[in-house]
């Protein structure tokens, strides 16, 4: 039979032990956090969007939508129900002016009103189909600013962008009319400090 003060002794050892596995970790982390600098992602912009001038609306067949511009924020908004997999959206004017080998990374800030609903980013660069660089929800109403490395979707000097789409897409139910997606602070930038 174990005397009491042996079971004691182990369980405070075993508790010592979960604790030292538990902090250990935590503690190397903030260690690390402090000692080492760390990278911020920072941008220098070479093109920006504010006044969304030129811009015109395009829809899936079967829905309609118009835009709205104050203050530099475009609002894509449907002028009846988009259902499910169809697209309200805004097409850019002519952007092969822009220097995409120099700019790659895509900047915009986006503001959706419900999960089912999914901003909508596409390019086109005159060869092929629209290509989607970003189809995404969000869980709440407020502003998430969005960055898309275009290099990842084969887009440079060789292959300006002819075109640039932003709008929203239904995603699981209908959405009624009067639903808008908004975005702003649409820019194209190069990375600076650190790795580019």
């Amino acid at each position: 039979m174990r005397s009491p003060s042996w079971s004691l002794d182990s369980r405070v050892r075993l508790a010592a032990m979960v604790l030292i596995l538990t902090i250990l970790p935590v503690a190397y982390i903030a260690a690390t956090n402090a000692l080492l600098p760390h990278e911020s992602l920072a941008f220098a912009a070479g093109w920006t969007e504010s006044s969304f001038s030129g811009w015109t609306v395009n829809v899936s067949q079967g829905t309609s939508a118009f835009l709205a511009v104050s203050n530099g924020t475009l609002s894509v908004i449907s002028a009846g129900t988009v259902t499910t997999e169809q697209f309200a959206a805004a097409d850019s004017p002519n952007l092969s002016a822009a220097n995409i080998t120099k700019y790659p990374f895509l900047i915009v800030s986006v503001k959706a009103p419900a999960y089912y609903v999914a901003a909508r980013i596409g390019i086109w660069t005159g060869k092929g189909p629209l290509l989607l660089v970003l189809v995404k929800t969000y869980p709440d109403t407020a502003w998430h600013t969005e960055v898309v490395d275009l290099r990842s979707f084969g887009v440079s000097w060789e292959t300006p962008i002819r075109t640039l789409q932003l709008g929203w897409t239904s995603v699981e139910r209908s959405a009624p009319g009067g639903t808008q997606v908004e975005f702003q602070g649409l820019e194209l930038a190069r990375r600076v400090g650190g790795l580019a």
